[in-house]
């Protein structure tokens, strides 16, 4: 094996093995939309939950095929308080001529200002709505 070769294996192999790294999780991964009980509105259930210590807020979305927001109502609300392994169901629900354009439905963590932390790292999960 060539000495460089090895390096960069080596390499990987520690920066893989030295720490962990956590996000939520969005399920299912794709969503039909389905007549809500309000005419010209579809709605659709995605979960969430946390696997992250160090975040306490999630901000729901939706989104065209280039990632543009596109206007939608959220219950509970689009902003959701979710502690260390808790799960919440969010119903989304879009008007029928957003529909068209809507392609993904997206949860981002955030980070709240001030805080001292080593990581202010924002995780982005998806799920593709199928048509």
């Amino acid at each position: 094996m060539y000495p460089s070769l090895k390096i960069v294996l080596c390499f990987f192999l520690l920066v893989s093995s030295s720490g962990h790294v956590f996000a939520h999780e969005l399920t299912p991964t794709y969503v039909k939309l389905r007549q809500s009980y309000v005419e010209n509105v579809l709605t659709t259930s995605v979960n969430l939950w946390n696997a992250r210590v160090d975040v306490l807020y999630y901000k729901a979305g939706v989104y065209d095929k280039d990632m543009k927001p596109v206007p939608f109502f959220a219950l509970p609300g689009d902003v959701v308080k979710l502690e260390y392994t808790e799960r919440q169901k969010i119903d989304v629900f879009i008007s029928t001529v957003e529909a068209k354009k809507a392609v993904y439905i997206c949860t981002r963590s955030q980070i709240l200002k001030g805080l001292k932390q080593k990581t202010v790292v924002s995780s982005k999960i998806c799920s593709k709505i199928i048509k």
